[in-house]
């Protein structure tokens, strides 16, 4: 769990980064001299400056600024300070509110705590102001951080589901198939295994997976899987819900077929959403656990 954030304990941070800067100290004799650092306990302060990077300890036992902790220092202005402090807390801590960041500003106000809409205000990055170019810059990069991390997750449920579809696939023949995806995301599958352990012709496997504890299950197939797909002899989609204990649904192309787009006019698709409730997927239910 990442440690919580206030105006206070940004300030609070900057003012022991320019204290160690300009002193040397352990932390011990800063823990002796201080009980608070402007606003917040000295303790909790330190944390934050250690957890963030701004501040570490040196070999010789000494607290010393880090090259992000230089950062906050040799800003122009306070509200590039705050920015900077946001910025590192963020990619730091990941704290969950972080996750809506790509949402757009008014959007992911929403979604903010009340302390860290009063930090925003601070760094002057909400209000109805003027937008200058560094505002703009900040919350673009902060959102693309917001979307890479969705984008990470999503990248890890779907290896978790391609792990098990090769365990699946491993106990089914009694041998390893190939992990093709892992490398490269171009083939138009996932794994290559065989038929059965008595037909050697390939089978080509597209893996998906999903973490919803909802009652339906949603999946995305792109143009590219599709068009392997409806041209490859023997394929399959191995559907994975994940949560709580993994179900293994196994969906051949014609079934998916039904909820394939087609191009019309200058249109092309790339990619399709599709949403199965459970219950419909129960005749292709093949198994729970592994």
């Amino acid at each position: 769990m990442s440690m919580s954030v206030s105006v206070g304990i940004l300030y609070s941070s900057q003012r022991l980064i320019k204290l160690v800067r300009e002193n040397l100290l352990t932390i011990n004799e800063i823990l002796e001299q201080f009980t608070k650092i402007y606003v917040a306990s000295t303790p909790y302060v330190i944390d934050m400056c250690k957890s963030c990077g701004w501040l570490e300890i040196s070999p010789s036992g000494f607290l010393q600024v880090t090259s992000k902790g230089l950062e906050i220092l040799e800003a122009r202005s306070t509200t590039e300070k705050l920015r900077n402090q946001l910025k590192h807390y963020i990619y730091t801590s990941k704290p969950r509110w972080s996750k809506v960041l790509h949402y757009g500003r008014t959007e992911a106000l929403q979604h903010f705590p009340k302390e860290i809409i009063q930090c925003f205000e601070e760094a002057d990055l909400l209000g109805d102001y003027k937008l200058d170019e560094s505002t703009v810059y900040w919350w673009d990069m902060l959102g693309t951080f917001s979307r890479r991390g969705l984008e990470e997750k999503k990248s890890s449920i779907g290896r978790r589901g391609e792990l098990l579809s090769l365990q699946y696939e491993e106990k089914r023949l009694g041998i390893t198939p190939v992990w093709k995806s892992f490398e490269s995301n171009f083939v138009g599958f996932d794994i290559l295994s065989k038929v059965s352990e008595y037909d050697a012709s390939n089978l080509s496997i597209e893996v998906k997976a999903t973490i919803s504890t909802s009652d339906k299950i949603t999946i995305f197939i792109t143009e590219n899987e599709w068009n392997v797909a409806s041209l490859t002899k023997n394929y399959l989609f191995h559907i994975w819900s994940l949560t709580p204990t993994p179900v293994l649904y196994i969906l051949t192309p014609d079934f998916i077929k039904l909820s394939i787009p087609h191009n019309e006019g200058n249109g092309n698709w790339e990619t399709v959403r599709i949403e199965y409730g459970k219950d419909e997927l129960k005749p292709y239910r093949e198994m729970e656990g592994i």
